[in-house]
């Protein structure tokens, strides 16, 4: 991908709104730090408003990532290193290609068309084009395929900067293969709700689901449908004799847009509702049996499989990145993002004259947001116990740390239903002073505990029927709406507040807001004063205490307040209460802190209260000498350690084993009447030590150190190379002869299952590692994706990271693998063994993986029914298909755990048929899945499918084609 630019996530929203109006709100960054500046965010927009109208319900949530653009007709500089520089661009009324060789530049330069440039062109069109749909027709944008560029140049993309300094790598090809079909088009609202409109009607593939249909009924032989069928793993005996098919396999993210203006580029993806992350951190019971957790699994490599194949690796497999439907269906995002940030990198330090921000600018020079961020001392990536380490020295501040911490919660900045929470510290009643105790928030109780008192807690607790002290989230989005509502949209207010608009019922005054909620604090009323001014005419603003003065004096009171003294020796317990261990068990009860769960445990949510810690959280052991100085500007806090804590004991906490022999204390600092507090101190660093080595999950680590990560341009070129040698040796990819292909029997036999009811064991294992012990990585970059998998099996199964900083760098070094994975069954364990093997040439590959006898045939079966269902096709075809299989019998030939699979991805789409033939494939679909299905199962999938539509207008041809 092209240069990311960071922004804040204001400016981001100004940014968008800029061009496609302020219909369209951000909703919530995608951070991948705890910094809250980032180039991907959340949108939704309402297709159906009206200026004049209130917000209807068809709102559509997608996700976009903003690229610099450095050059108003969207040129791309494709680099060959050893011989030519070729550009292909687009104007605003014409394409062209022109050859910027040594030998070709001064003809270039006078407008002038050489041979080799019209010869390059026609290639470009003939081998890898890409068709983009705008308005003015069909623009073909290609990779070069001949024999000079065909090590390199179609592959590694630098566009330069007009400093001719930085340069930005761009990997075209990639783009074209994983998303052959994406519309362009100037940035513009008209744009975005056409895309939008038609999300779910994408041509090109609606024409291969169009294709598989017919493919099923022996009536075609389209060699789109034959490449999608190979790429989801159904064996086909077809010949290689033709030129290169680019399809988008169903496990790897769209992209359904790419809209531009002169500056940056408007990346455009679907959203989908959770990431693997979020099932595994709120919801690890939707998982409901290892049959489920082996088909996401078998999804993922299906994905891998096929990148692999062309060459791609991912480079950033981790949960966050798999991102799944309701229905279970996956889908890979990132891929090739982390490789190219680190090659960026990487050429940083090795040549800086040459090096290319690959995240460049916090945020436009005019945003007030520059001077709020600019002093945060994060890094771009989560190490929780390097920030918990500069915490505890005084390093980072309570405000910083408290970011760490929500970012591992899986708050998420600017998403007002799990929004980024702060504790208040004081009451509001007089100004802050530390050497008082008056006005300071009692942080060993949660605010609700505070707000409700402790009579009202017990009684809910003994009365309720799941007994809880907390009914509610400790941030809800109310509580959120309320404390921005003078900055917030009207429109969210009336959504989310009060549909009647009325300012004077929200609170004036921030005495009158504490009060007010049993809600925790943000970060807004910590660093921005800008929460405090109405943007909307009859809402006041809101009044600050009369200790301060104006709106940024209170800001910088109420923050020093934060960094005091007394609140860093208190927040531990308010940390234990909102991440940590007093939000289970019996100290949950004691703590009076038990939560209402808000749904099911066997329903996948995207969030919820995620417990960090299981032991209770450390004091800070240095406290701020001048903490308004220290947040303000200065580099680091200036901290006095207690007196028994001297550097090198600080230091030694840290070792994964306190040994009190290596110690070095000064003998003139701590005499004999010191020895109870040393003894203190010591048993103080050893529960720090126990504290650290049990959250060190927090740090999850899925990707292996490469071999040559010091020179990770090398380590691109040696992949590039190999992906050059795919192409060569399959004459760029296969195409399909039609009398040598089988249709619908061939598939049948594909569904059919031959499960012998016995667990599958150790022999079976040697039979598979035998006969694909030849297909094993063919690169270390595509092998550091296996690894991958390998921690992401693990953890499906063990609920909980199998790698962290320590014990990776344990296992790279010495070989010595986490006693976590002796948890895993026999078999899974040796194969997990095999993907995370420290010689990447003996890993399998994703392929052989799939092959494996971890995976039932009943996972291959519904995995293969699923594929053509999550086209972006039509509702009638999808029906039409799901319909066509069954009726020839797949659903009872795949077994009842399949089809229970299949049933939840099939039935969503008999509820609005489009046509009578619809309406007949529906009926077809419920008679055959009442067949298929268990007793239980039928009742509970597809009675409130029966019940919907006896709600709307088809029951009447319904009723009559099941007479």
């Amino acid at each position: 991908m092209e240069v990311e630019t960071e922004m804040c996530l204001e400016g981001l929203q100004r940014c968008i709104q800029r061009d496609f109006t302020e219909r369209v709100l951000v909703s919530y960054a995608l951070l991948d730090s705890a910094r809250p500046v980032g180039s991907k965010v959340v949108c939704e927009v309402d297709l159906c408003r009206r200026e004049d109208e209130l917000a209807c319900d068809n709102t559509v949530e997608f996700a976009v990532q903003i690229v610099a653009e450095h050059d108003s007709k969207c040129f791309i500089k494709c680099r060959d290193e050893k011989t030519v520089d070729t550009i292909v661009a687009k104007a605003e009324d014409r394409e062209y290609i022109t050859d910027l060789s040594d030998s070709s530049q001064q003809q270039a330069d006078t407008g002038g068309e050489s041979e080799s440039d019209k010869e390059a062109y026609d290639l470009l069109k003939e081998n890898l084009s890409c068709h983009l749909r705008n308005s003015n027709g069909t623009l073909e944008i290609s990779t070069i395929d001949n024999k000079s560029l065909n090590e390199s140049a179609c592959k590694i993309f630098r566009e330069y900067s007009e400093d001719g300094k930085s340069f930005k790598i761009f990997i075209l090809e990639d783009i074209i293969t994983l998303t052959p079909s994406v519309n362009v088009g100037t940035a513009s609202y008209a744009s975005l709700e056409s895309i939008l409109l038609n999300l779910n009607s994408d041509s090109v593939e609606e024409k291969i689901l169009k294709s598989v249909n017919l493919f099923l009924e022996d009536k075609n032989r389209d060699p789109h449908a034959l490449e999608f069928m190979k790429s989801v793993g159904m064996p086909l005996s077809c010949q290689e004799n033709g030129s290169s098919l680019h399809i988008r396999h169903p496990n790897v993210v769209p992209m359904i847009g790419m809209l531009k203006n002169s500056e940056y580029m408007f990346l455009l993806f679907p959203k989908a509702p959770y990431t693997l992350e979020d099932i595994l951190h709120f919801s690890p019971g939707a998982l409901k049996n290892d049959w489920l957790v082996r088909f996401v699994a078998y999804q993922i490599l299906s994905a891998l499989a096929y990148i692999h194949n062309k060459g791609i690796a991912h480079g950033n497999l981790n949960p966050s990145n798999v991102l799944l439907t309701d229905t279970y269906w996956c889908c890979l995002g990132g891929c090739g993002e982390h490789f190219i940030q680190n090659a960026g990198d990487n050429l940083e330090k090795t040549n800086p004259s040459s090096a290319f921000p690959y995240k460049r600018n916090i945020c436009t020079e005019t945003c007030p947001c520059q001077t709020l961020f600019a002093e945060l001392k994060l890094s771009s990536s989560i190490n929780w116990e390097s920030d918990f380490k500069r915490w505890w020295e005084g390093k980072l501040s309570n405000f910083e740390y408290l970011l760490t911490l929500n970012r591992l919660a899986g708050r998420r900045w600017g998403d007002r239903t799990f929004y980024t929470v702060m504790p208040w510290v004081i009451d509001f009643t007089v100004k802050p002073d530390v050497m008082s105790e008056v006005g300071w928030r009692d942080l060993k109780k949660s605010k609700w505990h505070l707000a409700k008192g402790d009579e009202q807690l017990d009684f809910t607790y003994s009365s309720s029927e799941i007994p809880h002290h907390v009914s509610d989230e400790c941030l809800s989005e109310l509580a959120v709406c309320s404390y921005k509502a003078r900055r917030l949209p009207l429109s969210v207010l009336r959504r989310t507040v009060r549909s009647v608009y009325e300012p004077n019922e929200y609170p004036a005054n921030m005495q009158r807001l504490y009060q007010w909620t049993p809600d925790e604090c943000i970060p807004e009323f910590y660093n921005d004063p800008r929460v405090f001014y109405s943007i909307h005419a009859g809402m006041s603003d809101l009044a600050v205490p009369s200790w301060a003065v104006n709106p940024e004096e209170f800001i910088s009171l109420h923050r020093e307040a934060l960094e005091s003294d007394r609140v860093s020796m208190n927040l531990h317990h308010w940390i234990d209460l909102t991440f940590g261990y007093k939000l289970s068990g019996e100290a949950a009860i004691a703590a009076k802190n038990v939560t209402l769960s808000t749904s099911a445990p066997t329903l996948p949510r995207s969030m919820g209260r995620r417990q960090l810690f299981t032991r209770p959280h450390p004091m800070r052991k240095c406290v701020s000498k001048r903490v308004q100085d220290s947040w303000k500007g200065s580099t680091d806090f200036e901290c006095q350690v207690l007196e028994y804590t001297n550097e090198s004991m600080s230091r030694t906490i840290f070792h994964s084993v306190l040994d009190p022999e290596n110690v070095s204390c000064d003998r003139n600092l701590h005499s004999k009447r010191d020895i109870p507090s040393m003894s203190a101190s010591l048993e103080e660093m050893e529960n720090l030590s126990l504290f650290t080595e049990s959250s060190r999950h927090l740090s999850p680590c899925y990707r292996p150190v490469l071999a040559t990560s010091l020179n990770n341009i090398a380590n691109l070129q040696n992949l590039l190379e190999l992906k050059s040698q795919k192409r060569v040796a399959k004459v760029i990819t296969s195409t399909f002869s039609e009398s040598s292909c089988e249709g619908l029997n061939k598939f049948l036999d594909c569904l059919e299952t031959f499960e012998d009811g016995r667990d599958r064991n150790f022999q079976d294992f040697l039979l598979w590692q035998n006969k694909f012990s030849g297909l094993n990585s063919s690169s270390e970059t595509l092998a550091a994706d296996i690894f991958a998998v390998g921690c992401i099996i693990a953890e499906l199964h063990l609920h909980r990271p199998l790698f962290d900083p320590v014990s990776l760098a344990a296992y790279i070094k010495d070989g010595i693998l986490p006693e976590l994975i002796k948890r895993l069954p026999p078999f899974l364990c040796r194969l997990v063994e095999l993907t995370l093997h420290r010689d990447w040439r003996r890993r399998p590959s994703a392929k052989a993986l799939m092959e494996s006898p971890y995976f039932p045939s009943t996972v291959r079966s519904a995995y293969l029914f699923l594929a053509p269902l999550y086209l972006m096709g039509s509702r009638s075809s999808r029906l039409q298909y799901a319909a066509k299989l069954a009726r020839e019998g797949a659903l009872v030939l795949m077994g009842y755990l399949a089809a229970e699979m299949c049933a939840t991805s099939c039935l969503p789409l008999i509820l609005a048929p489009e046509s009578d033939f619809d309406v007949e494939a529906a009926v077809q679909l419920l008679k055959d899945f009442l067949r298929s299905l268990k007793p239980q199962a039928a009742k509970s999938l597809l009675l409130p499918s029966i019940q919907k539509i006896l709600q709307v207008d088809i029951s009447g041809r319904v009723q009559n084609l099941l007479t």
